[in-house]
């Protein structure tokens, strides 16, 4: 039996318009690029850094859930702010992406996400990859 969060939630952004992007449950997007659709698509994205919790719960659980925890302390956090927070910390972040690519694995998607302006928003949900995947010798650097 497929996880709740596979299956899309509500009808803002229907399957076949993911399936069009290349978004579909297990697929791997450069962090760069499924920010670029984002955008061009209207969609928010959350990042997850835990992967029980990416599989297994919803986002509306998990925003309801960690509420009241401020935004970069959630084990998931909306991309648009982890890119912000990023280049705040390393200037030089979204250069280092060329050389050392994040690669996001969508693990959900829906269409149910309520704006701060009360628009129902679709979202697409994803799992970074873990440290130890991030192999220098993967990205042709000599350590």
């Amino acid at each position: 039996m497929e996880s709740p969060t596979v299956t899309p939630e509500g009808t803002a952004f229907p399957p076949p318009d993911l399936e069009r992007l290349g978004i579909v449950a297990g697929a791997k997007i450069d962090i760069r690029d499924l920010d670029a659709m984002g955008r061009r698509h209207n969609f928010h994205v959350f990042l997850y850094f835990e992967e029980d919790l990416a599989r297994d719960s919803t986002l509306r659980e998990d925003l309801q859930e960690y509420r009241d925890v401020p935004d970069l302390d959630r084990p998931f956090v909306n991309l648009n702010a982890f890119l912000r927070f990023a280049a705040e910390q390393d200037p030089l972040f979204t250069r280092r992406l060329d050389e050392l690519p994040l690669v996001i694995e969508v693990t959900a998607y829906g269409g149910e996400l309520r704006t701060e302006e009360g628009k129902l928003m679709p979202y697409v949900k994803g799992l970074m990859p873990f440290l130890d995947e991030l192999t220098m010798e993967d990205s042709g650097i000599a350590s």
